[in-house]
């Protein structure tokens, strides 16, 4: 579907900035997310595509209404959300730090009973995402184990985000609204929890963060994490082996489509081992 040329709301008060895009008012009742000149059009239509298909399954109640071209730039246009990122509940109720673990795990569980066949399937993209420049660094040989164990896992068909952390949930009044829907699959729902496990202990924090601040974000992270899992594992049964198994394919994800500097010797370093251990264990 190609963006419309808007003639319609300028773009307002600007609300955010993130790696890929800012996010700006759009007249009153919308905000509007306008990409960065170098994110490709392909990831602009997947995110639109998802956001889509994640409003019309009940995975999320933040409706995209439409593409639109700003300038030389393209933007989605969303529903605007009076409310706060989960992350910043705390600020307003302190004691909700200590639920913030369950909040997070009974809402991804939720979204898991979600099911589509619409979204892209994980294990294909992840081989797909083999053939990316960040991952030329693999042999041929290990590429081929690195097919054989992503294509080796279990199918599903559940709405996976993918990228889902406290700040991609919004807090509007009493209820939880899950955002960012550029990363999402369908498949196992064990895939999205391995990571969210990566995001809350592996990922890098936001540059320029003080290291004071990073030594507490990482504490928080740690605990939110630990709580989080807990409760996941108990209601659904999962095993922590079924998460593990998809460590894999998630850093190849994060490897291949993020690239992020700082992370790339660490991502690098446990693909080749992951690839080297599976060829001693075969």
């Amino acid at each position: 579907m190609p963006a419309k040329k808007s003639n319609r709301p300028s773009p307002g008060n600007s609300l955010a900035i993130g790696r890929s895009a800012e996010i700006s008012e759009y007249g009153p009742t919308k905000i509007l997310k306008l990409f960065f000149k170098e994110i490709p059009t392909s990831e602009i239509d997947t995110e639109y595509s998802n956001s889509v298909i994640a409003f019309s399954t009940g995975a999320t109640s933040m409706k995209c209404h439409e593409k639109v071209k700003i300038g030389d730039r393209q933007g989605l246009v969303f529903d605007r959300l009076d409310g706060i990122s989960l992350t910043k509940l705390p600020d307003k109720k302190p004691l909700t730090f200590f639920t913030l673990s369950k909040i997070l795990a009974d809402l991804h569980l939720d979204l898991h009973k979600k099911q589509t066949k619409k979204m892209k399937d994980i294990r294909s993209e992840a081989v797909k995402t083999l053939s990316k420049e960040p991952l030329s660094f693999l042999s041929k040989k290990e590429k081929k184990i690195a097919k054989r164990i992503l294509e080796s896992l279990p199918e599903g068909s559940s709405v996976l985000h993918l990228d889902y952390h406290p700040e991609n949930v919004v807090v509007v009044k009493d209820s939880f609204v899950i955002i960012d829907w550029m990363t999402a699959l369908k498949g196992d729902p064990a895939a999205d929890v391995a990571s969210t496990v990566f995001l809350l202990q592996d990922a890098e924090l936001w540059p320029g963060t003080p290291f004071l601040k990073i030594l507490f974000y990482t504490a928080v992270r740690k605990f939110i994490l630990k709580g989080y899992l807990k409760r996941y594992l108990s209601v659904s049964g999962i095993d922590w082996k079924d998460i593990e198994r998809w460590r894999l394919p998630i850093l190849i994800f994060r490897l291949g489509l993020w690239n992020i500097e700082s992370e790339r010797p660490a991502l690098q370093k446990e693909i080749q081992e992951i690839l080297s251990s599976s060829k001693a264990g075969k």
